[in-house]
């Protein structure tokens, strides 16, 4: 088997996209390929409901057992109904945060978000309470919903920012980066720059 690239991993059999974005709702949204251009993506990680539940504990957000539990309750048709919904809230919500959103997909991910923020409950903890999600099939979407909500209406809203290359989108609270990844697209922006130069010269 050959040498997976640089910007992706192997984790339980899924190949999925290394975090770069500093928020898991930002990761959740560069989970396909170049944004930029119309067309279907080069390349769709969420290729299914389990490869998505596999990413939500890859990136910290569903405990391992959660997502195995998870696994075993779906089957292949609602699997396949989950997937739909995760893929359009996916291209819905990349629209808000890029402020290219239409009146329809801005409603659209709105209504996602209030109806996941609704189905929270306070429950006990080490800390004293915490607000929690069911956990059913509805968990792994409705997480993120609930996240990208607190995401659109916080301060790190102001600091998200889009990658020139791919379209991916990336935390910058410091105003200094420009990159999704310097290994990925800065590289390949520093070789066509040098490639440009040699040519003029």
């Amino acid at each position: 088997m050959s040498a997976l690239p640089s910007h992706v991993e192997l984790v339980q059999g899924v190949v999925l996209p290394k975090p770069v974005g500093a928020h898991p709702v930002l990761d959740f949204v560069n989970t396909r390929s170049e944004w930029t251009g119309s067309g279907p993506a080069r390349t769709e990680w969420l290729t299914s409901y389990e490869a998505f539940l596999i990413w939500n504990s890859y990136v910290g957000l569903l405990s391992p057992a959660t997502v195995l539990r998870l696994i075993e309750q779906a089957g292949a048709g609602e699997a396949a109904r989950r997937l739909q919904a995760t893929l359009d809230f996916r291209a819905e919500l990349y629209d808000v945060l890029t402020g290219q959103a239409s009146d329809h997909a801005f409603e659209a991910a709105a209504r996602l978000i209030e109806k996941a923020s609704g189905r929270r409950h306070l429950a006990r903890s080490e800390g004293g309470a915490q607000w929690e999600l069911p956990e059913d099939l509805e968990l792994p979407l409705h997480n993120l919903a609930v996240r990208a909500g607190e995401l659109l209406t916080g301060q790190d809203r102001a600091h998200v920012r889009t990658c020139p290359s791919c379209g991916w989108l990336f935390l910058d609270p410091r105003g200094r980066r420009r990159w999704c990844s310097m290994a990925t697209c800065g590289n390949r922006a520093k070789v066509r720059a040098h490639a440009a130069r040699t040519a003029a010269s």
